[in-house]
């Protein structure tokens, strides 16, 4: 059976997509990706067994047409044809596409080739756009819709069969907004160990520039709704009490430069430090001084439905997680006794829970442990993923 992906961003690198892909071809699908290129990229290129088909689209034109998608109908025309001629072509048997954004005109697509369509939410996309920083400027306002966003995911789900999630809370949320029985299918964003821990290496410059601090780390995207904030004010009620104490922030993104210049009018300077992108081979280097990881998402109806891909690397690494009181996360973290939670947004609570495993060590790495072997035996993609394996053998059978 032949599975046609869609993905409305370039490939790679999508960490998900490719273990969802691989997966499939492991368990005796053939998959088809069909995505965007940026730039330099191949327009007909396979990896890791993954046939891959780009189209070229400007990344600035990118980011103007898919964040106006439900205001011009300019971005489903560019795609309605492509995913036409790219489903015909490779003689595609299942629509798989990931995320909200193209459900809509896919829906006619699996209908008129009388295919079976999978939508595989990655978010819970209305909200995201919702709390976005683009649709909450003037002219966002005036150009989209967050109201419609909603609308349209209940929508165009009500006509989906198949549907992929991140977590048991984004299932019982939209089980609440369908009326319909769906074939669920619960796909946390946990780790392939073998391939992860195959993919680092040894970096001794990193490895040795904060092996004397007492190291507070995060590792992801830099937005809005990470919470990174709550983190700088707890190191600056914290500066003084905890010797050497720095937070290592491993990431970029849209709110970094302010970020910078909240650390630099707070005098933290030398207690917070910014190392930008950087490749997931190195974070074994970052994670060897780390006493505490953090994940300080403020907490929404979208983070309390999300499975951050950094909660399983931490729990990976042994390292005892502090997180705000997102519910999926508090979930994982209070029953698999990982780590400890803080109230989202309360610098002083969290401050408090720093403190709590700066002065207690051996509770600090009993709690790493538990994360560790909760990762060895539940959350990793060798056991998560079969959900997603079991969804297309039941399709399968029903073509």
């Amino acid at each position: 059976m032949r599975i046609g992906m869609i993905l409305d961003s370039s490939f790679p690198v999508d960490d998900r997509v490719e273990k969802e892909a691989r997966t499939l071809i492991e368990a005796g699908f053939e998959v088809h990706l069909l995505c965007l290129s940026f730039g330099n990229q191949s327009l007909q290129e396979q990896i890791n067994g993954i046939h891959i088909s780009r189209v070229f689209l400007n990344k600035q034109v990118y980011k103007k047409l898919s964040a106006l998608i439900l205001t011009f109908p300019f971005y489903n025309w560019f795609w309605k044809k492509r995913i036409q001629k790219f489903v015909l072509k490779k003689n595609i048997d299942v629509l798989h596409i990931h995320d909200l954004p193209l459900c809509g005109i896919s829906i006619d697509i699996a209908q008129k080739y009388n295919i079976p369509l999978v939508a595989d939410m990655h978010e819970n996309y209305p909200m995201l756009i919702s709390e976005s920083r683009h649709s909450n400027t003037l002219l966002g306002k005036i150009l989209i819709s967050k109201k419609k966003w909603f609308v349209k995911e209940k929508e165009w789900l009500e006509k989906i069969k198949h549907i992929i999630v991140v977590a048991d809370e984004m299932k019982q949320r939209l089980q609440a907004v369908l009326p319909e029985i769906k074939n669920f299918a619960v796909v946390p964003n946990t780790i392939h160990i073998n391939d992860f821990l195959k993919l680092q290496k040894r970096d001794h410059e990193r490895s040795a520039k904060y092996k004397d601090d007492f190291i507070i780390l995060y590792y992801g995207g830099l937005g809005r709704l990470r919470g990174i904030e709550t983190v700088i004010e707890a190191v600056s009620l914290l500066k003084g009490k905890i010797t050497r104490l720095r937070f290592v922030i491993v990431g970029t993104g849209s709110v970094m430069n302010e970020l910078k210049i909240k650390v630099k009018n707070d005098g933290l300077q030398k207690s917070v430090s910014f190392e930008g992108w950087q490749e997931q081979s190195v974070l074994n280097a970052y994670m060897e001084n780390a006493d505490i990881c953090v994940l300080p998402h403020i907490k929404s109806v979208q983070t309390d439905n999300s499975s951050p891909n950094k909660l399983f690397i931490y729990m990976l690494f042994k390292k005892p997680v502090i997180a705000s009181n997102c519910h999926s996360i508090q979930k994982i973290i209070e029953e698999y006794d990982c780590g400890l939670i803080y109230k989202s947004g309360d610098s002083e609570h969290l401050a408090r829970q720093i403190q709590e495993l700066y002065t207690n060590s051996s509770k600090a790495e009993q709690l790493g442990e538990n994360g560790h072997l909760a990762v060895k035996t539940h959350f990793n993609w060798s056991k998560t993923s079969q959900p997603l394996i079991d969804l297309y053998k039941k399709i399968e059978m029903d073509v």
